[in-house]
């Protein structure tokens, strides 16, 4: 756009400079501004198409040596030559490029040989600062679009460097969390470990002085053991809670179901699993829960079917959690023992999936299902309060 707007500067130059008064002149304005708008077009074309600019400006140029009132146009036209593309690959290139670009100067030669006037003089004058106008024009553009270049680059660099710091941040913060939790489980295990021994010890001793005491008599004696037993007992429940709570927190949801997935996939070579988890987190008892379902589903199919790929999907609703387990199937079939004992061992398989399923008051249905077997658990929301303190009571 901006080299349309310089050569219409040019091209009302060489209006003033001699008022087209003839046909031949004004059929020159004419085939100046075709070629030079077509040159435009094919500039921005892919380099195969600069041999006909080149072409059609070398022409125009030509025709000024018998057309010399053509010349008053050469500024229009010679603005083109230094923006015009050169093949790297022809023979002499660079030196063939400044001949071509500079044949110019044989129609202004001409005609300050033939016939030497003050207009020569001005139109050679004006055609070499067009001409220097173009070189500058073409090296702007250069620059203009190695600028771009560079800033694209630097923007794709910028971006690359936000995306990474992003993935360091967050393996950094999983990283952080992983250590949290292995942390909770092992204070845990030291609270259970020893806390939880000696505070039964301590309940086991008061037990055993109340019980000599009451065979001796003493009735303040077994007063004091019994209220000693029941201070043990409610301090060994609140360690019991703690532990519990402790061990909960511990529970990664995500790393606990792709350990229940990769357990059984890496079992079986030939048996690949497909995990599709949509769910972040979750009480510890769905955790434990959705494993233990993970792990009996998938071994079914492993020994029942003859399917070589399974899919465990996990959504999250708001008012429950969802588990989906699934193979194309088909059913494997081999003698009728074998059959009769895959049935039971799959019987008491599934009548586990559904104890654990219920005690956190969810539903299960296991079934066939499109060709294969599908295992569908729902487990809700709003009853794990209540199902995991009565697990920690426990």
């Amino acid at each position: 756009m901006r080299s349309l707007i310089d050569k219409t500067l040019l091209l009302l130059l060489a209006m003033v400079l001699t008022f087209p008064d003839d046909v031949s002149t004004l059929i020159g304005v004419l085939t100046v501004i075709s070629c030079s708008c077509l040159v435009e077009w094919l500039l921005y074309q892919t380099n195969k198409y600069s041999c006909i600019a080149w072409i059609l400006l070398i022409i125009i140029i030509m025709a000024c040596i018998p057309i010399g009132s053509w010349c008053v146009l050469l500024p229009v036209v010679v603005y083109d030559m230094p923006r015009l593309p050169v093949r790297n690959e022809i023979a002499f290139a660079p030196l063939l490029m400044w001949i071509a670009r500079c044949i110019w100067v044989l129609p202004l030669m001409w005609h300050g040989i033939t016939a030497f006037d003050r207009t020569i003089v001005v139109i050679a004058v004006v055609t070499v600062i067009s001409f220097a106008w173009g070189s500058s024009s073409h090296d702007t553009a250069q620059f203009r679009h190695e600028l771009r270049r560079v800033q694209d680059h630097a923007r794709t660099l910028a971006r690359t460097s936000r995306r990474s710091k992003a993935e360091f941040e967050e393996e950094r913060a999983q990283s952080v969390r992983m250590a949290t939790l292995n942390e909770r489980t092992r204070i845990a295990r030291e609270i259970h470990d020893n806390v939880g021994h000696l505070l039964t010890r301590a309940i086991m001793q008061a037990q055993a002085g109340k019980a000599v005491a009451d065979a001796t008599g003493d009735e303040t004696a077994a007063h004091e053991f019994a209220a000693l037993t029941d201070t043990a007992s409610a301090a060994m429940t609140m360690v019991r809670r703690s532990v519990h709570d402790l061990a909960d927190d511990g529970t990664d949801f995500a790393a606990q179901i792709e350990d229940a997935v990769r357990s059984v996939g890496s079992a079986s070579p030939d048996f690949a699993v497909t995990l599709s988890n949509e769910v972040s987190d979750a009480p510890a008892a769905v955790a434990r829960c959705f494993s233990m379902v993970i792990r009996e589903s998938l071994s079914n199919v492993v020994r029942h079917s003859g399917a070589t790929s399974a899919s465990v999907t996990i959504r999250e609703f708001p008012a429950l959690w969802q588990l989906v387990v699934q193979d194309p199937g088909p059913a494997r079939h081999d003698d009728r023992q074998q059959i009769d004992d895959d049935d039971a061992m799959r019987g008491m398989g599934l009548a586990d999936i559904d104890s654990r399923v219920r005690a956190l008051a969810g539903m299960a249905s296991c079934g066939p299902y499109d060709g294969g077997w599908r295992v569908f658990v729902t487990v809700p929301k709003h009853r794990q309060d209540t199902s995991l303190n009565g697990g920690n009571n426990g």
